[in-house]
Parts: C-alpha cells; structure tokens; sequence
C-alpha cells in the first residue's frame, strides 16, 4: 500500500512538473496529431531541430479515451503524451491563439502492420524464439479492423475540419487547410521529400523543415523479424478490397498508387516498409 501511494504521489508530481514546464506551449502551438506510425514522430524531431520549442505530438483528443489511456500508462513511466493531449484538449484553438496541425496518412494495411510491431517488445510477444507463424497468428484479424475512418472518428471531433470537404492533389502529395482557429497541413507518409517544403510553408519560413530517420521498425531491433513478417504477409481478396476502396485511401492516393499498394500485398512488389 506504502509502494502505491508512493508512485500515485511520484505520478502526481511528474504531471503537475510536466504542465508547469508546458503552461506557455499551449498558446499558438505547433501540434503533430496523426494517426499512430504515420511517421510523426520523425515529423516532430525535425521540428525540434528546426527551433519549434516543445511541438505537442497526439494521437487522440478525446477525453474519455484520454482517461482510460491515462489509467493503462500510469506506471508505464511514458504518459507524457497523454498529458500534452489533456492540456490541448483543455485549450481549444481559436482565432487569438490558433493552432498549426500537423496530420499524416499511410498505406492503411503497412500502418496496421506497422503499429503491431511498435508494442511488441513492451507487450511481449516479439519474445526471442517467435517464429513468423506465431506473430501471423497474433496478427489474425487485425487487418478487418483498419484505421480507414481516423480522420471522421478523430481529426473532425477535435478540430471540427472535415478533410474530404477540401480537394488533395496527389502529384503535389500534400495540402493545407485553414480555418480561423487551425492552419492544417495534411502529409502523405509516404511522401517524404515534399516534406520540407511543405512544412515551411505551414509554418511561415523560407528553409525547408529537414525530417530524419526515426523510429524505423527496418532499423529497429526486431528488423529481421519484421522484414520476414512482412514478406509473409498476405492479406485477403477481401481486405484489399476495403482497404483500397475505402473514402481515405481514394482521396489522398491516385488510382496508380492504390495500384502500387495492392501489387505490394499480392507479391509482386518489394514487400520492405519503414
């Protein structure tokens, strides 16, 4: 009980120190909100290195989410993520304090594959001696439940901006959007050399905003595994189907590149993915 009540007391204390030291943050903030293994976080440390003091990085600005997320990471000693998005979520964008956004989309089945690794040391099942039909069989089913309505369900709720309203053009492979209290730039991940400029340009400044390699599940311990997990990857007939028909992936992508998705899966194409 004294062990308890002495992390619920550290846990306290590491949160009001985390608020205390982002209580100026909050007004006018540049926050990365993206779906999970979109590249974000690699968006984020080029902004660090661009100058942006403290970019906020979310992935969910729903409070009732936030609560239960708050609850699984207590003692995980990484809710700090939780915490910036509380604070967002508290302080709303308007017109006197707006918000610059930044929001990534990937190829819907490699962000699903991508966001099964990610977890897996913490979550014990990249254990040593996992064979590629034990991470498949873990796997099953995740492919019928793909984060095709991420911007509906998450972006719109929070920042009341529906994407679909606005054209995206694909050859220029990003877009803003801007309302009175959100300047919004939306960014393929997999258009990593319009990055820069497209970064510059939301945030107002002649130099391109360099992105570098982060958090790359090929670069990662569990490379190999990943590589060979990959390969053997085989989505159905019917998952490909409502992945590449879906209202998200038919917006940002152009019918060659939906093409170039499918081929991916259905083995005619280098299977490799960050």
């Amino acid at each position: 009980m004294t062990s308890e009540l002495t992390s619920r007391t550290a846990y306290a204390v590491a949160k009001a120190r985390h608020r205390w030291v982002r209580r100026r943050s909050s007004d006018g903030p540049v926050v990365v909100f993206s779906m999970a293994k979109t590249g974000s976080s690699a968006v984020v440390a080029g902004l660090r290195d661009a100058g942006i003091d403290r970019p906020f990085h979310v992935h969910n600005l729903d409070p009732a989410f936030l609560a239960a997320e708050e609850a699984e990471y207590r003692w995980s000693g990484r809710p700090w993520r939780v915490w910036d998005a509380q604070r967002l979520h508290d302080r709303p964008p308007t017109p006197a304090a707006p918000w610059r956004v930044i929001s990534m989309v990937r190829d819907p089945i490699a962000q699903t594959a991508s966001a099964f690794f990610q977890p897996g040391l913490r979550r014990g099942y990249l254990e040593p001696g996992a064979t590629v039909d034990d991470l498949n069989a873990r796997f099953a089913g995740r492919l019928d439940h793909l984060p095709l309505t991420w911007f509906e369900s998450h972006l719109d709720p929070a920042l009341g901006i529906d994407v679909f309203a606005s054209d995206f053009d694909p050859l220029q492979g990003y877009s803003i959007i801007e309302t009175p209290g959100v300047r919004l730039l939306l960014l393929r991940s997999e258009d990593q050399a319009v990055a820069p400029k497209a970064i510059a340009e939301l945030l107002g400044t002649e130099h391109p905003v360099e992105i570098p390699r982060v958090n790359v599940g090929s670069e990662k311990t569990y490379a190999d595994a990943y590589a060979s997990f990959l390969r053997a990857l085989k989505p159905t007939a019917a998952q490909l189907d409502r992945a590449y028909s879906s209202r998200m992936v038919r917006h940002f992508y152009a019918p060659d590149e939906i093409a170039g998705f499918r081929s991916r899966w259905t083995g005619t194409h280098d299977k490799s993915a960050r």
